[in-house]
């Protein structure tokens, strides 16, 4: 993956992996995000839709349903975003691939990756411990479903880094 910034747009270059990997990314938020905050996978919900501050602050229970709507909201005002650079990438067919995300679109890109992360934890039970975990020794130690995990986690920080890199430049 190669990241770089040309006037109002950042080009992403990607392997077909790659491709491939964001692809199913994006159409997998343009399907939780559809989903209100009751009706999607409680580890995810608990990710997205914490409701810790709620209760901290001591909001009623409509104002915590407010909060979580307004949150849902949020979400789901990006799904034609999603759905642009699911288009995008799903034309590709070749060896390399590339997506263009207008910079004015960089904080929903970015956003949209990290939310992806926070599922991908949330699905695998994956805390901060196993998040710090860079060596393959200590890799190799967990289940394979968690491995996988933890290698897409770090390839979307990789490229939300890059992101920040390329529009600071």
């Amino acid at each position: 993956m190669r990241l770089k910034r040309e006037n109002e747009l950042l080009l992403l270059t990607l392997n077909l992996l790659e491709n491939r990997l964001l692809l199913r990314v994006f159409q997998q938020l343009t399907a939780h995000y559809r989903l209100k905050p009751g009706e999607i996978d409680p580890k995810i919900a608990t990710a997205w839709y914490s409701t810790r501050g709620c209760a901290t602050a001591k909001m009623s229970e409509e104002e915590t349903g407010e909060w979580l709507e307004h949150l849902h909201t949020l979400k789901s005002a990006g799904l034609q975003r999603l759905e642009d650079w699911a288009k995008q990438l799903s034309r590709i067919q070749l060896a390399q691939g590339h997506l263009s995300v207008r910079v004015n679109d960089a904080a929903a890109f970015v956003t949209a990756l990290n939310d992806h992360r926070l599922m991908t934890a949330a699905r695998h039970s994956l805390g901060q411990e196993e998040m710090d975990l860079h060596s393959p020794l200590q890799l190799v130690k967990l289940p394979l479903a968690q491995q996988e995990a933890l290698m897409e986690i770090h390839f979307l920080a990789w490229i939300i880094e890059e992101t920040l890199r390329a529009l600071e430049e």
